[in-house]
């Protein structure tokens, strides 16, 4: 076990155990305290003169970051078959401590206390049913008077209006704080196997509404409508409440719809088989009459299974337009000389 502290601000404890030959684990905890991180000032009163695009950049933005990597190995021969089998967990969760942040009205608008690149949006409670439950509703002014099957918001600090002091915190960083493979190799006689899992965890990504809304892109390709959202959007003849999309609007009418909240949320963890392979080496009695060292033919891919609460495109990819992680599948020849 190891112990140490950089500049009195991060601690580091590692821990090494071999247990007997085969198997090895390596676990390092890390707990970092940052100071001095250089942001712009916020808290600097408006009648000093300085306008919010001059305030200056000071070194005074902490932060603490802290969590696990633990690695293990597992290696032994196991009759005729080589074993090895390998894991990797790597758990991080960082929290801004001070940014110059003023006070907001409400606490819970604060970035300070969250994790950098947390999102802030609004806390859907799911689909108008009709105009007398919207005029019974808060009022809402994210942008023309909302319809019967757009998205109803809920009005944290109850003052009977949907605006942007109803945002808080929602969901987790879209980089994942946790991050986790697996794999394992196999060797018998002259076949061997190996694959690999990788996978990642506490993470949340955003429909971007205007990808999911018809007609509101210059590009035709990205302005049609999506399968999945013709199917399941709210409409006069299917008004489900718990529909998976709100009413389709022509751009700008659907400004309701397209604020950043948790009806657009999506949990990014995903679990891929990234890659395997199945090979065999012919024997070396057998290549060598024809004057070849080694022989192996092997299929292998990359890319084969994702499993994902998510299903409409790769997780791994937060845009529908993105392109995409190929599957590949190879059969292919080594040859030695």
């Amino acid at each position: 076990t190891e112990v140490g502290w950089e500049e009195s601000k991060k601690l580091d404890i590692g821990l090494d155990l071999s247990l007997f030959y085969c198997l090895k684990l390596n676990v390092d905890y890390f707990h970092e305290m940052r100071d001095g991180i250089f942001v712009q000032r916020n808290t600097i009163p408006y009648y000093t003169g300085i306008s919010q695009s001059y305030m200056p950049y000071v070194n005074m933005g902490e932060m603490m970051n802290q969590g696990v990597d633990a690695t293990l190995v597992f290696s032994k021969k196991i009759g005729d078959v080589d074993v090895m089998l390998r894991g990797s967990f790597t758990y991080a969760r960082n929290k801004i401590l001070d940014m110059d942040e003023p006070n907001n009205m409400w606490a819970y608008q604060n970035q300070t206390g969250h994790p950098l690149y947390q999102k802030f949006g609004y806390v859907a409670l799911g689909l108008f049913k009709d105009q007398d439950e919207i005029d019974a509703s808060p009022k809402q002014e994210l942008g023309p008077s909302p319809r019967p099957g757009d998205i109803k918001y809920l009005d944290l600090n109850n003052d009977g209006l949907i605006n942007t002091f109803d945002q808080k915190a929602i969901g987790y960083p879209d980089v994942p704080e946790i991050v986790y493979g697996a794999g394992a190799s196999l060797r018998w006689k002259g076949f061997d196997f190996s694959f690999l899992f990788q996978g990642t965890a506490h993470s949340n990504f955003f429909i971007n509404y205007n990808h999911t809304n018809a007609f509101g892109n210059a590009f035709l390709e990205q302005s049609s409508v999506l399968a999945d959202v013709y199917n399941n959007h709210w409409s006069e003849a299917n008004p489900d409440l718990n529909a998976k999309y709100p009413r389709l609007a022509s751009p700008g009418a659907g400004g309701n719809n397209s604020k950043l909240s948790t009806f657009w949320m999506v949990d990014g963890s995903y679990c891929r088989l990234k890659s395997a392979e199945l090979g065999y080496t012919i024997p070396s009695r057998i290549t060598k009459k024809a004057g070849i060292q080694t022989l192996r033919v092997y299929l292998s891919g990359v890319n084969l299974l994702t499993f994902s609460p998510f299903k409409l495109w790769d997780p791994e990819l937060s845009n529908v337009y993105a392109y995409p992680n190929n599957r590949t599948v190879s059969l292919a020849l080594n040859i030695g000389f």
